[in-house]
Formats: structure tokens, C-alpha cells, sequence
């Protein structure tokens, strides 16, 4: 059931989102038209997208939350109801010119003190040679830390979760990331993981193999995997190294969301049926 709320100059709607995440929908005008239960308990109820966007985001956000860019996924400072600013994964989606759906995955806050640790250890390096001895050795745990979260393991309900590759693959990476990854997918109960491309940089060879023996591994352990937002740079280089052939690819979240939707709708019917 959808209930309904006066904002703005038309009435907002709450709608049941898929994953408990906060989600909007809104009109070309930035108007807010719908919203999950996930949305109305992190902002509260704006009537407009430009009540949550942090001033310092703002024109990016004006320049990306545009029919222009159908598909994509951006990175904005968004301000909650008690007006705590936070860093957020928003994934876009425009269905028509008139409508686009949002979807927002609040980054973990370890990224934000691996961030500031880095700004640590860039001024720190200026001493002597023996600081800068020790600098280098916390600054290589640093790095090593930063690695092991450019994949981090996002539960989006029990059954889904959401590994977000960032910046380049490469082996080093791949190779900090696969322990915390395979114990993340072993205390879950998902069945069903999706690896986002979106934020991949360039994909280097020897990363790109460690990375599909670890898929290879969660194959062996019965999920179903899924790889989306890749770039047109990327495809040559992954069919020609090849994942594990059961790995199905997409091209969004927003796709996987939908496909989920049809099925379960579809599901329903055949109940109703019988």
C-alpha cells in the first residue's frame, strides 16, 4: 500500500521499496513525487531533491541529475532531517524526461577516516628521515586498509547484496579484498551478490584474474552472481579474459531492482491463479 502526503505542489506518495534503502522518485523539476519508509525516516519529508543536497554538491548534483545522463551513479554530500551531513552513493535513473528514480547507499564511515588518515600521513611525510621511515610503514597499513574497502560487502536485504568495486583493479587490491569478502558472504545469508562497475577505473590483468577466481570461489559456494555497471572500456578486456560462465551481467542496479520487481509481481499472479 502507498500512502499519501501534501508537498510541495503535488501529493507525495510512499511507495514499498525493494531494498531497505532510502528511495525517491522525482519529476524533471526535482519535485519529489515518491518515497520509501527508508527516505522519510533518514530526511524526513522535503518536498523538493534540493532540501537534501549539501551546497557543497550542489552543482554537481545539478550537473548529473539531468534526463541528459540517463543511467549513472554519482557520489554527493546529502544533509539528513537532524541536518548531519553524509556522503551517499546516489543511483540514477530516468524512465522518461518527466521522471527519474533515485536510490541512495550511504557510504560506511571507515571510507571517511581511511580519507582523513591519508591527509594525516601527507603532512606527516615532511619530517625527518626516520619519521618518514615510519610514516612509510603506517602509510603502506593505510593503503592496505583503503584496499580492503575499495570492495565493501552492502547487504540490500537478505537474500541480495551489493559489492561496489572502486578506482582501479588491480592485484594488490583484489588480493587485500578477498578475505574480508569471503568471510562477509559467509556470515550473510544472501544468495545472490552483484559486482558494480560503475566506479572501476582501468582493469588490470593480473588484478582481473585474481578478482575472477574469487567469483569463481562464491560460484563454488552457490550464489548467483551478478556483474553490472560496466563501462564500454571495459568489455573487450573482460570477455577476453573471461569470468566463470554462470555469472550473469546487467546493466544497472536499477535493472536488477526491476527484473526482481517483475518476478515477484509475476509470482504473486501465478499464486492468485491457483
Amino acid at each position: 500500500m502507498a500512502s499519501e502526503r501534501e508537498g510541495g505542489t503535488q501529493a507525495m506518495k510512499r511507495v514499498e521499496a525493494i531494498f531497505p534503502l532510502p528511495y525517491f522518485e522525482i519529476d524533471a523539476a526535482w519535485n519529489i513525487v515518491a518515497y520509501s519508509q527508508e527516505a522519510e525516516e533518514l530526511f524526513g519529508l522535503p518536498d523538493n531533491l534540493t532540501k537534501i543536497v549539501d551546497e557543497g554538491t550542489y552543482d554537481k548534483a545539478r550537473e548529473w541529475v539531468d534526463f541528459h545522463h540517463r543511467k549513472t551513479v554519482i557520489e554527493m554530500n546529502v544533509i539528513k532531517e537532524n541536518s548531519d551531513v553524509i556522503l551517499a552513493d546516489v543511483y540514477i535513473t530516468w524512465t522518461d524526461e518527466e521522471k527519474a528514480e533515485l536510490l541512495l547507499i550511504p557510504k560506511d564511515s571507515q571510507v571517511d577516516k581511511v580519507a582523513a588518515s591519508l591527509k594525516t600521513l601527507q603532512s606527516e611525510l615532511l619530517k625527518t628521515k626516520t619519521e618518514l621511515i615510519e610514516e612509510k610503514e603506517r602509510a603502506e597499513q593505510v593503503i592496505e586498509q583503503n584496499n580492503k574497502l575499495s570492495a565493501p560487502f552492502i547487504s540490500l536485504n537478505k537474500e541480495t547484496a551489493l559489492v561496489p568495486l572502486f578506482g582501479d583493479v588491480s592485484y594488490e587490491k583484489m588480493m587485500s579484498v578477498e578475505q574480508n569478502l569471503l568471510s562477509a558472504v559467509r556470515e550473510s545469508e544472501a544468495d545472490e551478490l552483484l559486482f558494480d562497475f560503475t566506479a572501476v577505473g582501468d582493469i588490470e590483468k593480473e588484478g582481473f584474474n585474481y578478482l575472477a577466481s574469487v567469483i569463481k570461489a562464491l560460484s563454488h559456494m552457490g550464489l548467483d552472481l551478478f556483474v553490472i555497471g560496466l563501462r564500454p572500456g571495459h568489455v573487450p578486456n573482460i570477455f577476453k579474459w573471461s569470468l566463470p560462465e554462470d555469472v550473469r551481467f546487467m546493466q544497472s542496479l536499477e535493472q536488477v531492482i526491476s527484473n526482481k520487481r517483475t518476478r515477484r509481481d509475476n509470482e504473486r499472479i501465478r499464486q492468485k491463479e491457483t
